[in-house]
């Protein structure tokens, strides 16, 4: 026993000496990341068409239609006798779905378009969310379109300092509010966003952290600028509407060129984009009703029992979806100089219709197909295992 334990000792001994020699260059790999950093946040971004009745939905219904698209379909689609669609998620039920999948998946938050009460079906999945209890440590923010917060102009700020001081609102850089705003404003200049930041002081919190999301990375800089804005990012790779897109390797190349070594080389702050996806063409089959001057419908004349899942090389696998967004995080983690927020935002949760989305599907068997969570859950998990940040 006394030779078993000096030899154990000298193990021990060795073991301590090689660890302490070879400390240096395995944190080495992090030395970009901030002392006691968990990791990017990652949030996901929520369009919120599939809840109610309303015209929303029912274009949403005929965009998904048809059976060569019903792979699109989020896990809560219904199939009618007649070969019709049935899409309507307003049930705090499916809610607590949502959040138990995107809790799965790992993100720490949704980014929920909003409409400003001016469109209250889009606002059914929020107020679900807002009223559920047990939210999964997923919480959320707001992004608003500049051209609709123009027509509100800071008659907005009320609302949205309101929103602010949830105790489940995103915040980032150790409590300041995070707000995304679509398309640059116009009208309101940086005064009125000045107005916001003294508002929010007032309310007791921190100032906002303004992003704007654009599609030229130049310009969205200069922009950023003018309005004072703290960072950039984008709410999609695409902008054309086309029955012929890029495959989805190719989109996350784009991705990468086109933002993240665009604004690597502007030097400007942004929040890591990454996506889902980019596929137009149940849209571009079957317009919605606030497309209808944008998009020149091209009907697809094949009988519906003759048609096939129409998956090809644009849509993502959910390995290339998990690989795409961990290259994201990989990217925001060594690039912290350029996103102070130490945030990720993916397009999107739940833009089925449009291309991107990260919730389950309807599968084929009537079940939720859920390999994207899963394949994006098990990335993260390997590659944060300390995910849950700090309001």
């Amino acid at each position: 026993m006394v030779c078993q334990q000096n030899d154990e000792e000298i193990m021990t001994t060795l073991r301590t000496t090689f660890l302490l020699a070879a400390l240096p260059l395995l944190l080495a790999p992090l030395a970009a990341v901030q002392a006691g950093d968990d990791g990017p946040i990652v949030g996901a971004i929520r369009w919120d068409g599939w809840y109610g009745d309303a015209t929303v939905t029912k274009a949403v219904e005929a965009s998904l239609g048809q059976p060569k698209y019903h792979f699109r379909l989020p896990w809560f689609a219904q199939l009618q006798s007649d070969g019709s669609v049935r899409i309507n998620g307003d049930s705090q039920a499916i809610m607590e779905q949502e959040l138990a999948y995107a809790a799965a998946a790992r993100l720490n938050y949704w980014a929920v378009v909003d409409y400003c009460d001016e469109a209250p079906g889009m606002s059914i999945a929020l107020n679900r969310y807002l009223a559920a209890k047990d939210k999964r440590g997923v919480r959320y923010c707001l992004v608003e379109e500049g051209q609709r917060l123009d027509k509100i102009g800071s008659a907005g700020w009320k609302r949205l300092v309101e929103h602010f001081q949830r105790a489940d609102y995103q915040t980032v850089l150790d409590g300041r509010p995070l707000l995304f705003v679509f398309g640059q404003p116009t009208t309101l200049l940086k005064a009125e966003w000045d107005d916001l930041r003294r508002q929010t002081l007032a309310a007791g919190l921190k100032t906002p952290y303004l992003v704007l999301m654009g599609y030229r990375p130049e310009q969205d800089a200069k922009d950023m600028t003018a309005i004072g804005f703290d960072a950039v990012s984008a709410y999609a790779r695409g902008g054309s509407y086309s029955m012929t897109q890029p495959t989805y390797a190719e989109q996350c190349g784009l991705i990468r060129r086109e933002r993240w070594e665009r604004w690597q080389a502007l030097r400007v702050p942004c929040i890591t984009f990454a996506s889902a996806g980019w596929d137009t063409r149940p849209r571009n089959e079957r317009p919605p009703f606030w497309m209808k001057n944008e998009i020149k419908a091209e009907p697809d004349p094949t009988p519906p029992a003759q048609q096939k899942p129409l998956i090809d090389s644009v849509s993502a696998t959910p390995d290339e979806l998990a690989a795409h967004v961990t290259g994201a995080v990989e990217w925001a983690r060594t690039h912290r100089d350029l996103n102070p927020a130490n945030a990720v935002i993916i397009y999107a949760w739940n833009e089925h219709d449009e291309g991107g989305w990260l919730q389950p599907t309807r599968g084929a068997d009537g079940k939720a197909d859920d390999s994207r969570i899963h394949a994006l859950g098990k990335a993260l998990r390997e590659l944060q295992p300390l995910r849950n940040a700090k309001p």
